[in-house]
């Protein structure tokens, strides 16, 4: 006991506490810490692709032959950074341009949904037309040579 002024008595308080319940209190700070970490990479990474370091596809263009009848057509798919960037038609035959108009329109429609989605995976739902279905076709070879091991 220790006096002070005045006749009051400070008395020396002690805290007890058991090493169970601070090895229980460790325990699932570590553990909150490790899932709140865990969340913050998974959320990060979502975009995958370039964020997350994994390249689909190796850099280059991959050219496959579009062939209808006679007429010929090359079509060039161009990765980069590992991404899909363009897919396009080139190496025209005059015959399969003046037979073939719509082919352009096709290569536009299969472009959009191919970069868009990085792959030539075709949605059940949708409704590609022939020309479509034929450059999706040639795009997929390429893409299979582009792709990855």
């Amino acid at each position: 006991m220790i006096l002070e002024g005045e006749g009051k008595v400070k008395h020396t308080k002690f805290v007890v506490v058991k090493l169970r319940e601070v090895v229980k209190t460790a325990i699932f700070a570590v553990l909150g810490l490790v899932i709140l970490i865990g969340l913050i990479t998974f959320f990060l990474k979502m975009g995958g692709g370039e964020e997350s370091g994994q390249a689909l596809y190796q850099d280059g263009t991959y050219e496959g032959e579009l062939q209808r009848g006679n007429a010929k057509s090359t079509v060039a798919v161009t990765v980069r950074k590992g991404k899909i960037k363009d897919v396009s038609l080139t190496k025209q035959d005059d015959a399969f341009a003046v037979m073939y108009p719509l082919m352009e329109t096709a290569v536009k429609e299969v472009k959009e949904d191919v970069v868009k989605k990085q792959s030539a995976a075709v949605d059940e739902e949708k409704e590609y037309t022939y020309s479509a279905q034929a450059i999706l076709d040639v795009v997929q070879e390429c893409l299979a040579e582009a792709k990855t091991e």
